[in-house]
């Protein structure tokens, strides 16, 4: 269980990376949906409530194909005002046979009649139209109320018309007041006092009824003055209610829209980026087992991806094949130099070299190995330097002379690199050249800096900092390399304390042999070590170099 959760390591930290994301995603796209859902819902509303109240300006006053016809609403509403118990009351058959009997007798194509009939049969066509309108308005459009209301001076908020169908017994009386503060009714105060004729939208709990009441209202202007306001009335807490389920069916939509799309780009994220890491990851370990170069090839060749994972496993393989070829170039050399006594000191110095490297080699693909799980951008980056430091290491091979100390140094920095993936803030180097006009064996700085490190800064808890420094005096150049680790005894005798002897007593051959040079070592104990390479300036000259 302990190994499939490291496995799945990057997949959690990518999950770790996406479900906030996702999460911040879903809280702006839940905070629009409400929002556009709101306002969506709200203007549809509107516009039906906007249909409803022309209806009922179109029932209540009917002049509209009528010449003058403010002349006419201003006498209808004088009427209402004037005589509302009358305006109420439902004709006689006497009086709709006299109505009826007047009409038949005038030309009702010519557009201004109405002007011309007498008041007593106009305020007969009133009531029989007032009837009618109630009943019409009633059964036709589906809302909780209608009202018109005058609003003139001296007839503020008396009640031409109310239907409550969500209840009936609730509804004003024609002739009766409404009790309108209009401060607290900005939708009414804007319909009396603006000079517009738009509609207005409102959310109150106390007209025309009490409750919860959502209305809508437009003015009706007569002779340029609002004269009446017609508005019908919703239930807010039903609006509110069909809104809710609206709003929550939206959002569960996109909600689901949203995991799926964050399903599938984990599923992606997993087949194009984890899964091949992984991959990597498990051949890598394997290979620091058994060496096996077909095996990590073969598997290397199995990722296929078009990206930094790709390129990854092409070095990865790459770099195998170069190990492979490399440990055999050397067992080649070490055969053929041991064949010839004047080919001795090259088999050594292949030897030697051979020693110093295959340890660290496979500490490196270890800590690239664990930085595939971690950071794969990174162990990338670490392939490819190490490749380079292998590449050169197996360039060292070939050279039997001393090279410029740059490039000592230059390969001794990819060195580091590796090094500090793997010791991480333990590890501190520091550099400070003040001399590189000398020539150094190749690889005889490395094993001073590899015990530095391993045995120096690396034995302490904390870590410590690595310092390469060179210097030129009268009579030669010098490399130092100091550490302040644990330090050790440098007069105790020598015991099986996993330093390399062999590799520095090599170092120490090759440098005296090579360029006449020399190693002194300086400890104290939990102080640090130093150790300074001297190289003669006489023997410099002397010395044929490769650049």
């Amino acid at each position: 269980m302990k190994s499939k959760n490291k496995k799945r390591r990057l997949l959690f930290q990518v999950a770790a990376i996406v479900l906030p994301l996702f999460l911040l995603l879903a809280v702006v796209i839940c905070q629009q949906v409400y929002s556009n859902s709101v306002d969506s819902y709200l203007e549809a509303q509107n516009v039906f409530m906007k249909e409803h109240i022309e209806n009922a300006k179109q029932n209540f006053f009917p002049f509209e194909d009528q010449y003058e016809c403010n002349e006419l609403w201003d006498w209808y509403i004088d009427y209402l005002e004037k005589k509302p118990d009358e305006a109420v009351k439902p004709l006689t058959e006497e009086e709709e046979n006299k109505m009826y009997d007047y009409f038949k007798s005038v030309d009702l194509n010519n557009g201004n009649y109405y002007l011309k009939t007498p008041e007593d049969i106009r305020e007969l066509y009133i009531r029989r139209l007032y009837s009618f309108i109630e009943k019409l308005i009633y059964f036709g459009d589906n809302y909780d109320s209608l009202f018109v209301i005058d609003v003139s001076e001296g007839y503020r908020g008396y009640n031409l018309l109310n239907i409550n169908k969500r209840n009936k017994n609730d509804s004003k009386k024609t002739g009766e007041y409404y009790d309108i503060d209009l401060d607290s009714h900005p939708a009414i105060k804007s319909a009396i006092e603006s000079d517009s004729t738009d509609y207005t939208f409102e959310r109150n709990d106390d007209f025309p009824t009490a409750g919860s009441n959502y209305i809508g209202c437009k003015p009706i202007k007569i002779n340029g003055k609002t004269r009446v306001v017609i508005g019908v009335t919703y239930n807010w807490d039903t609006l509110r209610s069909s809104l809710r389920s609206t709003i929550i069916r939206t959002m569960i939509i996109s909600v689901s829209g949203m995991l799926i799309v964050m399903a599938v780009i984990i599923l992606l994220l997993y087949r194009r980026a984890v899964k091949p890491a992984e991959k990597i990851q498990k051949a890598l370990i394997g290979y620091t087992a058994d060496k096996d170069t077909e095996q990590i090839v073969e598997k290397m060749q199995e990722i296929k991806e078009n990206n930094e994972l790709g390129y990854l496993a092409g070095t990865v393989s790459d770099l195998a094949v170069e190990i492979e070829t490399y440990t055999k170039k050397v067992a080649e050399i070490a055969i053929e130099r041991e064949r010839a006594e004047k080919e001795l000191y090259e088999a050594k110095v292949a030897v030697m070299t051979s020693q110093i490297q295959p340890h660290f080699m496979y500490n490196a693909l270890t800590s690239i190995a664990m930085m595939c799980q971690i950071d794969p951008e990174i162990a990338q980056e670490a392939t490819v330097t190490f490749a380079k430091y292998l590449r050169g290491n197996m360039d060292s091979l070939k050279q039997t002379k001393p090279v410029p100390f740059e490039v000592e140094l230059e390969h001794l920095k990819k060195y580091l690199y590796i090094e500090k993936l793997r010791f991480g803030k333990k590890l501190n180097v520091e550099y400070d050249i003040k001399a590189t006009d000398f020539c150094i064996p190749m690889l005889s700085v490395q094993p001073l800096v590899e015990n530095a490190v391993k045995h120096g800064v690396g034995m302490k808890k904390k870590g410590g900092t690595v310092t390469i420094s060179t210097r030129e005096t009268d009579s030669a150049f010098e490399v130092i390399i100091s550490d302040n680790g644990v330090g050790f005894d440098t007069s105790a005798p020598k015991a099986d304390d996993g330093r390399s002897h062999v590799g520095m007593e090599n170092t120490r051959s090759r440098l005296k042999q090579m360029c006449g040079g020399e190693i002194t070592i300086q400890s104290t104990v939990g102080e640090g070590t130093t150790a300074t390479i001297t190289l003669p300036k006489e023997e410099q000259h002397n010395e044929d170099t490769v650049s």
